[in-house]
């Protein structure tokens, strides 16, 4: 008996020291992903399993967005963009690069972004390659944009140039070798609408979009800010980056010259959403969200970086 009401005394304390945990656990949600979107992985060629979110296109469909993260980033960057033009009609993917976010494994092996070499940065169009084919069963259409920040852009180019099916490429911040990663020539071979973002005092993007411009054999278009960092940083500090990267992808930016950019066109009327900003509360809330997760350990504007590679073409255009 005294064995009994020992056990029943402890059986008592257990459930009054675990009946707050349960409660909490049960009055309190789960914390969703910031992302939204629908979750979805897929394989690179090479075995690396990346994870993604999948925005679905409202409406009408008006083609498909492939985002691209910079390295020691991750998909989180361009979730809101992504969502944005979603609404606008794009179905839009987001992803981890190997080494990067979820994109942790190929197979047994686990990769770690900080020990990565040349070899596993180049290996990175592979996951370019895996996600736009991932893009495309879901969205059914001609339209095929890429859009990447820093060696994302970079791995855009590079892929544009495998696909010829690929409708532009953008490049925010631009760099001819990133982690070793050579683009010198590839936008001679990208004969189709090619764009370039940077801001100013970034001067190793400012002198390789010089150099992109100049190599460009199709339309290009440069867009420059000041003051306002490097690759999604730029997002988050200047409003009009976002705005202007719909416009691009709408179709309704005009050169400076005051020309048509390829087969876009000038606006029938004002876009409201697009020149007019985000008009409700909850907009502003999630975009603020969006801004502070970038500008949390963004990448340094340190013109010493070693990422930064390829000195010697750079100054061989500079005249």
């Amino acid at each position: 008996m005294p064995h009994r009401w020992i056990a029943l005394a402890g059986l008592m304390v257990g459930l009054a020291l675990g009946a707050p945990t349960a409660a909490r656990a049960a009055v309190e949600p789960i914390p969703q992903s910031p992302i939204g979107g629908d979750e979805l992985s897929f394989k690179s060629e090479d075995g690396v399993e990346l994870f993604g979110h999948l925005f679905k296109a409202q409406g009408e469909l008006k083609g498909a967005i492939l985002f691209i993260h910079e390295p020691f980033r991750s998909q989180r960057d361009w979730s809101y963009l992504a969502e944005r033009m979603s609404r606008r009609g794009y179905t839009t993917l987001i992803f981890d690069l190997r080494g990067h976010g979820q994109s942790l494994m190929r197979g047994d092996e686990e990769l770690d972004r900080e020990i990565f070499m040349e070899e596993d940065f180049q290996a990175m169009i592979l996951d370019v390659r895996a996600a736009s084919a991932t893009l495309r069963k879901h969205a059914k259409t001609e339209v095929l944009h890429l859009m990447g920040a820093d060696l994302g852009g970079s791995l855009a180019l590079l892929h544009g140039n495998e696909d010829p099916t690929v409708t532009t490429v953008g490049m925010m911040s631009p760099g001819l070798g990133y982690d070793d990663v050579n683009i010198v020539g590839q936008a001679a071979r990208f004969a189709r609408p090619l764009l370039l973002v940077y801001s100013v005092e970034d001067s190793y993007s400012r002198k390789s979009a010089e150099v992109l411009g100049k190599e460009a054999r199709g339309p290009s278009h440069t867009e420059v800010y000041y003051g306002v960092g490097h690759g999604t940083k730029m997002m988050a500090r200047e409003p009009e980056v976002e705005l202007f990267l719909q416009s691009w992808f709408l179709g309704t930016i005009i050169t400076l010259q005051g020309r048509d950019l390829a087969d876009t066109g000038k606006p029938t009327a004002v876009d409201r959403e697009v020149q007019g900003g985000i008009d409700t509360e909850a907009e502003k809330r999630k975009l603020k969200e969006q801004r502070d997760a970038i500008e949390e350990g963004a990448v340094k504007d340190d013109e010493t970086d070693d990422r930064k590679k390829l000195g010697a073409p750079l100054d061989r255009d500079r005249g």
